[in-house]
């Protein structure tokens, strides 16, 4: 109960957020307890961006000008302030404004390390196990998807790394995927949990649990309609707030992920509540290959990231409807020119698919919008579906 508290009693950095929660639902001055307060998402979020902003420099136009310039990538909007894009399980557009508070649990780890290696997730593979090769990493950390492909490189023995430590991230990771990476890196595997908008949120361990971070977070397991679920019942979706960043608050955030929380004691030992994600696996896409030989595994942030840098797109789900075929769906920014994100789209998914040696694939534009799940989710991805197994 202390740690939400805080929220309404301490350094009120984030009044903005409270203003425009107090106007339209009543509430009191000083919060005591995070479920007062109304459920956001991304949606909403970006509606009211220059809103939620605890700072008056940050304002949604603002930003968009700052991330226009491909030259200030890495630098600091109004010079203390880092700037993430991200489409998320969701397909929709966020736009995220991370002040230093936010970057104080990485800065916390030990600083101690050899050398950083960063590699782009629209490599080709090929190029991508080069790259490793000579990098030799000590630890391994990526994309549940990626770290999957990569494991099969492994095996083969065209990747040749020795790891100390595996770290998944974005992902679920199936607990037979986890026993194989650690089979083929010979390494502890672990998986962190977290999004942008939250940062890291829970840490895994040795059975296969995550171990919320509560002095960073408060995570609610909750049903369809945003009540509490007991332990040991999966949750509709998970509602996040964000203690650290006080520049853009993300409080009682929809992230859309369902949730597990252990009812009883963790054999590990650590006495954090443990969780278990079942809504963040994504979907490989099986290409064939050229003229035929073998096929080509796409990691779906490869193209998703792709799509998410186009300017004018809201919401976007690609689907395979043939082989050699993806067909794009869009809903486009208000004021955007549809045929010219449209166009975008394409030409980005198509440079990314020639660079994989898949230049035979085509590309098109589907008329009707991204469309949901029976669950009310919005895959960003979707591959063929299996066949079966012949009789």
């Amino acid at each position: 109960m202390e740690r939400r508290r805080r929220l309404g009693s301490g350094d009120r950095g984030s009044s903005a957020a409270w203003v425009w929660w107090d106007e339209r639902a009543g509430l009191p001055e000083h919060i005591e307890d995070v479920t007062w307060l109304p459920v956001t998402n991304k949606g909403a979020l970006m509606a009211h961006f220059d809103e939620v902003a605890t700072d008056p420099a940050v304002t949604l136009a603002a930003v968009q000008e700052f991330m226009a310039d491909p030259a200030r990538i890495g630098r600091r909007f109004a010079g203390k302030y880092l700037v993430a894009t991200t489409a998320g399980t969701t397909g929709t557009r966020g736009i995220f404004v991370l002040d230093d508070r936010y970057w104080a649990e990485r800065r916390d780890k030990p600083r101690r390390h050899r050398s950083l290696g960063v590699f782009s997730v629209h490599t080709p593979l090929p190029r991508l196990v080069a790259q490793l090769n000579g990098f030799g990493p000590a630890l391994l950390g990526g994309y549940a998807s990626v770290l999957r492909l990569l494991a099969t490189e492994q095996e083969a023995g065209r990747l040749q790394v020795h790891p100390v430590l595996v770290l998944s991230t974005a992902e679920g990771l199936p607990p037979a995927e986890r026993d194989r990476l650690e089979l083929a890196f010979g390494a502890v595997v672990r998986e962190v949990y977290g999004c942008t908008e939250s940062g890291y949120s829970a840490y895994g361990c040795a059975q296969g649990w995550l171990h919320l971070l509560e002095d960073w977070v408060i995570v609610e397991p909750v049903d369809a309609d945003h009540r509490p679920v007991p332990q040991g019942t999966v949750s509709h979706t998970v509602l996040i707030t964000n203690l650290a960043n006080r520049v853009q608050p993300i409080i009682r955030y929809d992230v859309g992920d369902r949730v597990l929380v252990r009812p009883d004691p963790c054999p590990c030992g650590d006495p954090a509540p443990a969780i278990r994600v079942q809504g963040r696996a994504s979907d490989v896409l099986t290409l064939p290959a050229a003229g035929g030989r073998g096929v080509v595994t796409v990691p779906p942030l490869a193209l998703g990231t792709v799509v998410d840098r186009t300017p004018g797109v809201e919401l976007f789900q690609i689907v395979q409807t043939a082989p050699t075929r993806l067909s794009v769906r869009l809903r486009p920014d208000v004021g955007a020119d549809p045929e010219r994100v449209r166009a975008g789209v394409r030409e980005g998914i198509t440079a990314v698919l020639t660079d994989l040696g898949l230049a035979h694939v085509t590309v098109d534009s589907a008329p009707e919008p991204p469309e949901q799940t029976t669950g009310g989710k919005y895959r960003t991805v979707i591959p063929l579906p299996a066949r079966p197994p012949s009789s």
